[in-house]
């Protein structure tokens, strides 16, 4: 389900009137982890169930690593019998084909069968009964290990089960193809079937976020959640369920002690904060995208201005689709009365590269120091293990955003500016008139323009899958071939002045509301709350002429959902 949809709309007036109407917490987050998975399954329902077997491994796992009292034998079966019912319902029946038409308009034909048709129905349901009868048998045994060595084990069957649910859906078959070319490359022939597995929307945002709970169990930062249900609306919570922010335990399970309440102030800065995500979603990044994809289609003899102009028009189609996103799914949580974390704070105004990550998807860079990268030893080891470690944790970033070789490069390539970043850093602290030039106004702007040339070629690596594309895109942006014409790009059609219109309007808004930040603390929807009423009415009007006429002809999904 889309934010900029009617269904959404529906969704999540529906929410809100329950959230006001209903006291008692235990139904409230009933009503909210239902319209979560509402939201996850207008997609596909089958996909529900991977949900469920996270929330009822993590909770299991959490539960075991105190060796808590909770975990009956009565209890672990009935957690069983729930996943063995939760794959009949979302599994046997033919949920496809139903989707399928109600999502066209139409009721399902007459004589379309019940029983699910997809050959990997029965098999996963086989699947799940089998851990639903082992994993009650697991846990027994667990529990009869020594202290650290139980934990140790509950920890490792919590980040084996998410990462192989994650590798299965989302790598195997690059694993297998990636396999095979390899092994033909040298000569040899192997032959492994690759599989016909779709990829469940948003599955690398939730598991890492699961996995964070058990994590932070297992290191006694919380304690485990006593509630299935809580929990199951933690992993599942649908403002940033599919694209993020990562919430970490400790930024959300709190909330779930009192009763939530709305409040006229949080509506009211909750709505100006999705009506700026929006557009930035609808109105900049779904009006620049059309021309991106025209000229990353077929790239070979575009010129080097054209290169570049479509790497910094994805530049701005991937920060308002993401960042619009974010926006609103901090608007919508905002309204309920949960504060979700910002994920983005004006990177492209970042003069470093390690700045620019501080202030790139804030949730995820975070997530891979605190999980990942620490744990390797951090910068406490020895300085080329320092820098070892900062490559394998960017490569695996890297990796996380998409099964393909050109985010593997992508990842090494950010981790390769990030050591060099470190090394300079560390050189101008030792150097004194470096330092001195380096807050100067002049090495202030050499230093953006530095890091915004550097982050613009990591955006071609990034979207360019194609290697020799790829290959093709890099050497133009890197040796300008002198070349000043953009008929190639198509510019002499109407639609491509749009996109490059609504780029230079985000560009000016953009740098203004950064203004408004360094010189008040506030951005543009936080200062809309307090203007008169006059004003505010004069803005929303405004808002609905340009959603009107700049509204796309049809809802593009966000670009991260793939992720």
């Amino acid at each position: 389900m889309l934010f900029q949809t009617v269904e959404f709309l529906i969704l999540l007036i529906v929410v809100l009137v329950a959230i006001m109407a209903i006291r008692r917490r235990r139904w409230q987050h009933s009503v909210l982890t239902t319209a979560s998975f509402i939201f996850y399954g207008w997609w596909d329902v089958r996909f529900l169930l991977l949900i469920v077997l996270s929330s009822v491994v993590d909770y299991s796992a959490a539960l075991g690593i105190v060796k808590s009292r909770r975990m009956t034998v009565k209890r672990r079966t009935m957690l069983g019998l729930l996943l063995v019912g939760a794959a009949v319902f979302f599994l046997l029946p033919n949920w496809p084909e139903w989707q399928a038409a109600l999502k066209a308009g139409q009721m399902p034909a007459p004589g379309t069968p019940w029983i699910a048709q997809w050959s990997g129905a029965f098999p996963a349901m086989g699947l799940m009964l089998a851990i639903a009868i082992l994993g009650p048998l697991t846990y027994s045994l667990c529990t009869k290990l020594p202290d650290q060595k139980r934990r140790k084990a509950f920890l490792l069957i919590s980040i084996v089960v998410n990462l192989g649910v994650l590798a299965f859906f989302k790598y195997f078959n690059f694993f297998v193809d990636s396999a095979t070319s390899m092994a033909g490359s040298m000569g040899w022939h192997i032959s492994i079937t690759a599989l016909e597995v779709a990829l469940p929307v948003g599955i690398s945002f939730y598991t890492f976020q699961t996995m964070s709970y058990t994590v932070d169990v297992y290191r006694r930062q919380i304690r485990p959640e006593k509630s299935l249900l809580r929990l199951a609306l933690y992993v599942a919570y649908f403002p940033q369920l599919v694209a993020g922010p990562i919430l970490r335990p400790k930024q959300f399970l709190p909330s779930l002690k009192q009763p939530w309440t709305l409040r006229v102030d949080r509506l009211r800065s909750g709505f100006h904060l999705a009506l700026q995500g929006l557009a930035k979603k609808v109105l900049i990044a779904d009006n620049v995208a059309p021309l991106v994809d025209v000229i990353f289609a077929h790239p070979e003899g575009q010129s080097s201005i054209v290169i570049m102009l479509g790497s910094a028009l994805f530049a701005v189609q991937i920060y308002c689709d993401f960042s619009g996103y974010t926006d609103i799914a901090r608007a919508i949580s905002r309204m309920f009365g949960v504060e979700i974390p910002i994920n983005f704070n004006f990177p492209y105004f970042s003069t470093s590269i390690t700045q620019f990550w501080r202030r790139w998807h804030i949730s995820l860079s975070s997530w891979l120091r605190d999980y990942l990268y620490i744990p390797l030893g951090g910068s406490r080891v020895s300085v080329p293990t320092t820098y070892v470690n900062l490559m394998i944790t960017m490569v695996l970033g890297g990796l996380w955003h998409g099964a393909s070789w050109n985010f593997v490069v992508w990842g090494a390539y950010q981790g390769g500016l990030l050591a060099v970043n470190k090394l300079l850093a560390e050189l101008a602290e030792r150097t004194a008139w470096l330092k001195r030039w380096a807050s100067t106004w002049w090495g202030i702007t050499i230093r953006w323009a530095i890091t915004t040339w550097l982050w613009l070629l990591g955006w071609l690596i990034f979207r360019v899958t194609d290697f020799s594309d790829l290959w093709y895109c890099m050497k133009k942006f890197i040796f300008f071939d002198g070349a000043l014409g953009l008929g190639a790009a198509g510019l002499g059609r109407g639609d491509p002045f749009t996109a490059v219109g609504a780029a230079a309007i985000f560009g000016v808004l953009h740098t203004f509301d950064y203004i408004l930040l360094r010189r008040t603390g506030q951005i543009y929807a936080n200062v809309l709350c307090t203007v008169p009423y006059p004003v505010r009415a004069m803005v929303y009007a405004g808002a609905a002429m340009a959603f009107f006429f700049g509204w796309p002809s049809t809802n593009g999904a966000f670009i991260y959902f793939q992720f």
